[in-house]
């Protein structure tokens, strides 16, 4: 059954744990193995900033963090670099990291996922194909981070967005 959700709900749910409990279980389900708690705390921030979402929306299952936001975009006549394009990246982590907590408490108590010494276990995988319209978008798109990220050590990514 396809799930289908406006615009306005999904800007009404973008600060909500239930949703961010979402976009983790497709980042999850994107990275297919066990990770270290930090890894989708540090995707929500991407998740959540549209400049990102764009650069997500061309990714493809060989597509590296480095290269998907290094490479320079053209925006009118001027070229910008990719990092630029994660600007404030540390101040949306740490505003969103409440957040992003509590969606894995509500992954854990919906028994979707399974935490244990800082690591997380997928239990239930979800398919951005199973959803409509932005809400595909969305979850396609926490889906080729995942991806990404299983791409990548934990120290790389760290050490790309700037988190300890």
């Amino acid at each position: 059954m396809k799930k289908k959700m406006s615009i306005t709900n999904i800007k009404k749910l973008s600060m909500n744990p239930h949703f961010f409990a979402l976009l983790i279980q497709g980042f999850l389900s994107g990275y297919g193995k066990s990770c270290k708690i930090k890894l989708p705390v540090m995707a929500i921030p991407i998740l959540l900033y549209k400049d990102s979402r764009e650069k997500l929306d061309r990714a493809k299952k060989n597509s590296r963090i480095d290269t998907l936001f290094q490479s320079p975009q053209v925006v009118g006549e001027n070229s910008i670099s990719g990092r630029t394009r994660l600007a404030g990246y540390i101040d949306r982590y740490n505003s969103l990291k409440t957040y992003s907590k509590e969606a894995l408490i509500i992954l854990s108590s919906k028994k979707k996922i399974f935490l244990h010494d800082n690591e997380i276990v997928l239990i239930e995988a979800i398919d951005y194909k199973n959803y409509e319209g932005k809400m595909k978008d969305w979850v396609r798109c926490a889906f080729y981070l995942g991806i990404i990220f299983s791409n990548t050590t934990e120290d790389h990514l760290s050490f790309f967005l700037g988190v300890d």
